[in-house]
């Protein structure tokens, strides 16, 4: 079982996947935002993993990277980008910088997995 922070601002989308890593026995704490995010991060004990929208209001799914990996309680925080509508150019950069990417239009089953191996 990991510790997932899932970041994404389309509630619909949110609470299906948080379902559903839920029934896949993980811990999922939810942010919609990536102010809420970083709150989240500060405030709770150690994620094993983040999965997060690329497209987010106020700060994009690269930006919220960088502010993750400069807070030190998730520095080493394995990151998974998890978005529909990503351009290629920002999916390749956020391959450079992540641990993984996924589309929300794939099975979730491809994200439990990613998380497994992510996590351990």
């Amino acid at each position: 079982m990991a510790r997932v922070l899932l970041i994404d601002n389309d509630a619909e989308i949110r609470e299906t996947t948080a379902i559903r890593l839920q029934i896949g026995g993980h811990h999922v704490i939810s942010a919609a935002s990536p102010q809420e995010a970083l709150s989240v991060a500060a405030d709770h004990p150690r994620f094993d993993v983040a999965v997060l929208d690329l497209h987010l209001p106020r700060a994009d799914g690269d930006e919220l990277l960088a502010l993750l990996r400069h807070n030190s309680a998730t520095a080493d925080l394995p990151v998974v980008f998890y978005s529909s509508n990503a351009p290629h150019a920002t999916s390749v950069h956020g391959l450079s910088l992540a641990d993984s990417r996924l589309t929300k239009g794939r099975p979730l089953n491809s994200l439990l997995a990613t998380i497994s191996c992510l996590s351990n």
